[in-house]
């Protein structure tokens, strides 16, 4: 999978899933709900008008930074793996305080993709790892949006007691645990796709990573 198609999933999956939400909350029963999933009985994927709207939602889901809400720790993981694995051939040559500085900001990220840009095997690899990207954040968004929904239903089986929304509330509460199960599935996934990358660097690429290494770590001294 490309970086472009990736970004472009990751805003209208949740947009998707958004304006589901809204369709469901609009009606009072299934009956109701029959009647409108009618209207997208000749609803094609691709069609222009339905991608433009889930997109829009998406970009809104994105601008109010949402899915770090659950998924910054996760990410955390990933990345804070990648920095010590790069680093790891070298921990008896450095320091505390140069350990920590290479760690702060981007640096060893910038490294990482610099060999993952630069080896065509590892950048087929990385489309790999992107497509496992794209299921990992899909099941943060289903989660928080699940989490969402179920609390919207459960809070309206409190004010009206009726069945669609006793099994609304209970399907969205069931939806939510299985894709918070799936997050820790992907996640897992993903530190074994990113290990990989990670070992054909420090085996094929220990000298180079040695000197871009040395190279960050000067302009500590210059800092």
């Amino acid at each position: 999978m490309e970086m472009g198609t990736l970004k472009f999933f990751r805003l209208l999956v949740p947009g998707i899933l958004i304006f589901l939400l809204i369709i469901l909350f609009l009606q009072n029963d299934f009956h109701e709900l029959s009647q409108f999933t009618r209207f997208f009985s000749n609803f094609q994927v691709m069609d222009t008008l339905y991608t433009v709207i889930f997109a829009f939602i998406g970009v809104l889901y994105y601008l109010l930074d949402i899915r770090n809400l659950l998924w910054k720790p996760y990410h955390e993981r990933v990345q804070n793996n990648i920095k010590d694995k790069l680093i790891s051939p070298f921990l008896g040559q450095l320091n505390k305080e140069q350990i920590a500085y290479l760690k702060q900001a981007r640096r060893l990220m910038n490294i990482f993709y610099h060999f993952i840009d630069s080896d065509s095997s590892l950048t087929e690899k990385a489309k790999r790892v992107r497509f496992n990207g794209l299921i990992w954040t899909s099941t943060v968004d289903l989660t928080i949006i699940s989490v969402l929904g179920a609390s919207g239903f459960w809070i309206r089986l409190i004010l009206e007691t009726t069945q669609y929304n006793l099994v609304m509330a209970g399907s969205l509460s069931a939806l939510a645990l299985i894709s918070f199960g799936l997050i820790q599935l992907s996640t897992k996934i993903h530190l074994s796709l990113s290990d990989d990358q990670l070992e054909m660097i420090c085996q094929k690429y220990k000298d180079e990573l040695d000197r871009m290494i040395n190279e960050v770590l000067q302009t500590q001294s210059t800092a």
